[in-house]
């Protein structure tokens, strides 16, 4: 183990610097279509591995030889894979503007600049340049715009073209799920449902054991974090179910003992009521705000017993009804409930201003599924490989592109290739300061300008002559660098999220 040492003053300051800086310029390598591979030897005998993920890329840098440029390094690697995880895009983006702040506030700060004061003429010009980009962004409507997104994140158009297809059908809030497919191929399936996750709680509920899997009719069903332990909590539902009417009953619960279980299979043998029983598999606030959500697509109550609420007092109004109810060892699909449609959108108009205020990552999280149950639909996307590798592989990729597609969106798109960052220099240049804060802005200024800068040059553009031409061409211009001429990037399907370009990390602070 390594002996504590602690670094001061410029020691500490530029090993730390070497570090960050290390780490952008390798994933700056792989920004735009005509980025470079890198290699990584995990063995040193084993098949390199090439990548062209930028947060994949930092997620296997470990550590420096230089333990002050480790510290460095990782705080590239933080900040480059919460991009990645907020976004789901603009790992290497946030790698090339963090490192043209770097390296013009080094210079400055050299220079004799104040420190404190270059960093709050750089948030001013932050704050300037997020204003314009959400001035500039436009809704992300229609297939191929959102496929366009969808392989600008990953660089698949496979996978882009189908996302493109399920979330121009589904709409903004489909929920879309992954499956493996064993074929050389992509697919996609439709259902009709809100699906939710969730298993069968014994293989003898079955209603198919071919296709492994239950389907129940004309449903009564109850849903609640509760534990049904006896025979008698379970019968008093099942009682509630029949007087209405009901063909099957479902019991969505935290457990439910053996007798129980026994008590359901029983009936279902005797054709007296078919029966199923399964968990949730959500937890915390996932958890209470999926039991609300099915209560409210079913025309039932969410039930707890931390309320109070005992699995043997649970009453008629508290079950809820659908046509059908579809469970198998890891999902659920509730088809055509008895909600109050009202209600339902009701609900949804306070979820998606609350995804609209929060800044938080885990709650934007929590907000999108629990806005996808209620979608009305439930795509899946079967990502096909003849491996379980490359299956694996695929799927990483394919779940980067729906969370580019999601913050699309939300926040809409703009164009693409650095060209949406040029467009903001005139709003921070605008800005008033005196002294070491305008040199902040300038930073700022010069910095937004590198994506555009770093993507020419991976193509081997001219990178200077690419930003002149882009600048006289206009509002949406950029410089396409696959077909080496100025285009509008809307037009040529050439955009990025918003949020992409937005996202502010408190890792990020110069």
């Amino acid at each position: 183990m390594p002996e504590p040492d602690v670094l001061l003053g410029e020691k500490g300051r530029a090993g730390m610097l070497r570090g960050f800086k290390s780490i952008a310029r390798l994933l700056a390598i792989t920004l735009g279509p005509i980025g470079g591979n890198i290699a990584n030897a995990r063995e040193p005998r084993g098949e390199p591995e090439l990548l062209t993920d930028a947060a994949t890329i930092a997620r296997r840098i470990l550590q420096l030889p230089d333990r002050a440029e480790t510290a460095g390094a990782m705080l590239m690697r933080h900040m480059v894979w919460r991009v990645r995880e907020e976004v789901g895009d603009g790992s290497a983006t946030t790698a090339v503007l963090a490192n043209a702040i770097a390296r013009e506030v080094e210079r400055v700060i050299a220079a004799g600049a104040n420190a404190m004061m270059v960093r709050r003429g750089i948030e001013r010009a932050t704050e300037a340049a997020v204003r314009a980009l959400d001035a500039m962004s436009v809704p992300l409507e229609g297939e191929e715009r959102i496929a366009a997104v969808a392989t600008a994140a990953t660089g698949d158009a496979e996978i882009g073209k189908v996302l493109g297809e399920m979330y121009d059908v589904l709409g903004p809030d489909a929920n879309v799920v992954i499956e493996p497919y064993i074929a050389t191929y992509h697919d996609r399936a439709y259902h009709e449902g809100s699906r939710f996750k969730g298993g069968y709680l014994s293989p003898y509920m079955l209603t198919d054991t071919v296709r492994r899997i239950a389907v129940l009719d004309d449903v009564g069903i109850v849903v609640g974090d509760l534990n049904f332990e006896s025979t008698d909590s379970v019968q008093r539902v099942m009682e509630h179910a029949l007087r209405r009417g009901y063909k099957s009953v479902f019991f969505i619960c935290r457990q439910m003992s053996d007798r129980a279980i026994g008590v359901l299979v029983a009936n279902s043998e005797r054709g007296v009521l078919q029966s199923c029983a399964s968990n949730l598999k959500p937890v915390g606030d996932l958890r209470r705000g999926t039991m609300e959500n099915i209560a409210l697509l079913t025309g039932g109550r969410p039930l707890s017993d931390k309320s109070g609420m005992a699995a043997d007092a649970v009453a008629p109004e508290d079950v809820g009804h659908a046509q059908r109810a579809i469970v198998t060892k890891d999902y659920f699909t509730i088809i055509a409930g008895d909600g109050d449609r009202k209600q339902v959108r009701e609900h949804v108009s306070k979820l998606r201003q609350h995804l609209r205020a929060t800044t938080d990552p885990e709650e934007r999280t929590t907000l999108r599924d629990l806005l996808a149950q209620l979608s009305g639909g439930v795509g899946e996307l079967r990502i096909g490989a003849l491996t379980e590798q490359e299956r694996k592989a695929l799927t990483e990729v394919a779940e980067q592109a729906m969370k580019a597609v999601q913050a699309g969106m939300e926040s809409g798109i703009v164009p693409g290739g650095g060209a949406a960052y040029l467009r903001c220099i005139p709003a921070v240049e605008e800005l008033e300061a005196q002294g070491d804060e305008a040199l902040g802005i300038r930073v700022m200024a010069r910095a937004l300008e590198e994506p555009m800068r770093c993507i020419a040059e991976n193509a081997g553009v001219h990178a200077p002559l690419a930003i002149a031409e882009a600048l006289s061409a206009g509002p949406d211009h950029g410089f396409d660098v696959r077909g080496k001429r100025v285009v509008n990037m809307f037009d040529e399907g050439i955009v990025d999220p918003t949020r992409a370009g937005a996202v502010r990390s408190p890792a990020a602070s110069p």
